[in-house]
């Protein structure tokens, strides 16, 4: 007399092959691995094991020194590490394992590099193409004074005390004219009613602001414009001067300082990104 098994039966001699498939070989294998009988997934009993069977992991950072150190405390000279640098976005990345064609790594051992904006380039930043009332544009001048030189239309020295204090002073006067011209701070449109802005102080016109952009990099200077927008309270833009070549330029120090870090290392430098 035949009998059917049940579901039940069937996956209980299921389970029992499967948990002792290749039992025997497990320490022979370079990752020991075991099914399990539920769902039958493939298990790894490395974290049971008193070592990893290999090394891997990933170190992130802002320092350029401490980037730089890992990178090649872990390169080794028959299986250098491969650095991918992305100047656009400051970052850049060194990979230990990836391998060759032949011998293909999991590219699963890395150690990563952002950098950081210093407070005085977030500041700048931040300022650039705002719209800044009398106390506003007053206090930021106040601010970040160490790191900043202001000079009058005629590109002469002022103190940032009196920059700070010109601003505040400054008052509109509505006048009645038909032409007026659009500048810095007098303006020329047709219009039935201008605006023109006067002060009693000598107005600042530009500005520079000397900082360290980035932890690591050097020291930049940029140059600021300050405009005068005609309404009926006084209403200032600080705008930095060619900000993308500027950040170009940051860039390209960025790249070649890594370059140049590596040099003669077992570290090979590439421009770009990489996914495994």
């Amino acid at each position: 007399m035949s009998q059917q098994l049940d579901s039940s039966a069937i996956k209980q001699i299921k389970d029992l092959v499967l948990s002792g498939y290749h039992l025997n070989d497990i320490h022979s294998l370079a990752c020991p691995t075991t099914i399990l009988p539920e769902g039958t997934a493939v298990a790894s009993l490395e974290r049971f094991a008193l070592e990893r069977y290999r090394f891997r992991g990933a170190m992130d950072t802002t320092s350029i020194d401490d980037f730089v150190r890992y990178s090649v405390g872990y390169a080794q000279e028959d299986e250098k590490a491969r650095c991918f640098i992305d100047a656009d976005n400051m970052l850049a990345c060194s990979i230990f394992n990836i391998g060759t064609l032949d011998n293909p790594g999991h590219a699963d051992n890395v150690a990563s590099i952002k950098l950081k904006k210093t407070a005085p380039f977030r500041a700048l930043l931040s300022i650039n193409g705002d719209h800044l009332n009398q106390k506003q544009i007053a206090e930021w001048l106040e601010d970040w004074s160490d790191y900043l030189l202001a000079f009058d239309a005629d590109g002469g020295s002022m103190s940032i005390a009196n920059a700070a204090q010109a601003v505040r002073r400054v008052t509109i006067q509505k006048t009645n004219a038909a032409d007026h011209e659009d500048g810095d701070f007098r303006g020329k449109k047709t219009l039935m009613e201008s605006i023109e802005a006067s002060s009693k102080d000598v107005m600042p016109a530009a500005f520079e602001f000397k900082c360290v952009p980035y932890e690591g990099l050097g020291e930049r200077r940029f140059s600021l414009r300050n405009s005068l927008l005609k309404s009926s309270d006084p209403v200032f833009v600080l705008r930095i001067v060619q900000l993308e070549a500027q950040e170009e330029a940051i860039a390209n120090e960025f790249r070649d300082l890594l370059i140049g870090k590596f040099d003669g290392k077992p570290v090979e430098t590439f421009i770009g990104n990489f996914k495994a």
